[in-house]
């Protein structure tokens, strides 16, 4: 382990702003080219560099200490385009929520729900006891699979090969059905 490693390790005054400084611009150069702009890399820069000082206890040498950081520096940029993701995600269905928000309770959407609890029902019971006990265990219970396999007498194994097989079963069935 390199000796300004240590002395950051050690919390020597001054050592985590040179350890900074002396890796700062590799880890700079690489977030630039995986991230849209220049103020995204640089957010994403920070968040790294406190990750990184964050898990320098746990750095163990095994690779060499550039590697490990740019692993964290991946995941961080992993990271932002997640949560842009799932920003954008929310954005695009904040107003499809609010509009069904504001169906809910109208006779059309009570008309609706009835329609779908008759075809569920009718496409449930067209399926064989078996099916119907596995689903019903698993969905109307919310046992895990697991406990599931123990009330079936059934391994895991073939009990979620049951469970699978149920809902493929269940799905041509519905879509089979017009809830009439």
């Amino acid at each position: 382990m390199e000796r300004l490693l240590r002395e950051v390790l050690a919390g020597k005054r001054g050592a985590a702003t040179r350890f900074y400084h002396q890796y700062v611009g590799i880890v700079r150069r690489y977030l630039l080219a995986k991230l849209p702009s220049e103020a995204d890399a640089e957010d994403v820069l920070q968040e790294t560099f406190l990750s990184i000082f964050d898990s320098l206890p746990l750095y163990r040498g095994e690779a060499k200490l550039e590697s490990w950081m740019m692993a964290i520096a991946r995941h961080e940029a992993a990271d932002f385009y997640r949560k842009r993701y799932v920003r954008r995600v929310v954005e695009m269905t904040s107003t499809l929520l609010e509009e069904s928000a504001e169906e809910v309770g109208t006779p059309e959407f009570e008309w609706k729900k009835k329609q779908l609890e008759r075809r569920f029902a009718q496409a449930y019971h067209q399926l064989s006891k078996q099916y119907q006990r596995v689903l019903s265990l698993r969905f109307e219970l919310g046992m895990s699979v697991k406990e599931v396999a123990i009330t079936m007498k059934m391994s895991f194994k073939a009990t979620e090969s049951l469970l699978f097989r149920a809902r493929q079963a269940f799905a041509v069935v519905y879509e089979q059905t017009d809830g009439e």
